[in-house]
């Protein structure tokens, strides 16, 4: 209760939007990656190089944020709250960041229809997370954010659906090993990006229903 009656520490919230806009412009890049497969607009190293800078630029973010945790000791909410909404923004660019790199060597040339819709998808999911940050500043926000979190779940079960479609494609039309093992691993790693999207909805949701 004490919480809600100290001064505000802002530099909290600026942090997590700087980090939550690195994780939605690298998951942009990463949609539009697999949309240029075939046409190679730009060579799949154009978005593997500037998807890591994104990563890079969000792990000082994190890194100043811990920094902040233990420099202060009145924060905006719980610190262990903090920590995971911090880490768990710095695992989903982690995601993206490792599966854009193995493109290069895997070389896909083009990905099944269901893939693309998966980094929309994504896409589509991080915004909903920047637009939950962004209003986290406020408690009178929370049904704004509430909204966020369920859209966020909408698109984590229509992502599942799109996965056993697309799972069940691979199975029974793809017959090169090689190239269904490489399918198999990026549908299960943009499937965990959506996931992870939604537990971080989830902590976002515990703390407006602590403090609200």
């Amino acid at each position: 209760m004490l919480k809600r009656f100290l001064p505000r520490q802002d530099q909290f919230f600026i942090l997590f939007q700087r980090a939550v806009d690195q994780l939605q412009l690298a998951a942009i890049e990463f949609s539009q990656m697999m949309k240029d497969l075939e046409h190679q607009q730009h060579p799949q190293q154009y978005y593997v190089d500037r998807i890591a800078t994104y990563e890079e630029i969000a792990d000082h973010i994190t890194h100043d944020t811990f920094e902040l945790l233990h420099q202060l000791f009145i924060t905006p909410f719980d610190r262990y709250d903090i920590h995971q909404l911090t880490s768990t923004l710095d695992d989903i660019l982690d995601l993206i960041n490792r599966i854009t790199q193995r493109f290069p060597f895997y070389q896909l040339q083009n990905v099944p229809n269901e893939l693309i819709m998966l980094a929309d998808m994504s896409a589509k999911t991080t915004e909903h997370v920047k637009n939950a940050i962004y209003l986290l500043h406020s408690l009178k926000n929370a049904s704004s954010i509430f909204q966020q979190c369920d859209e966020i779940d909408h698109t984590e079960s229509e992502a599942h659906h799109v996965v056993l479609v697309g799972e069940k494609k691979l199975f029974l039309e793809e017959h090169d090993f090689k190239q269904f093992f490489k399918l198999k691993e990026v549908y299960s790693h943009v499937k965990q990006v959506i996931n992870r999207c939604q537990d971080l909805a989830n902590i976002i949701r515990g703390i407006v229903l602590e403090y609200s």
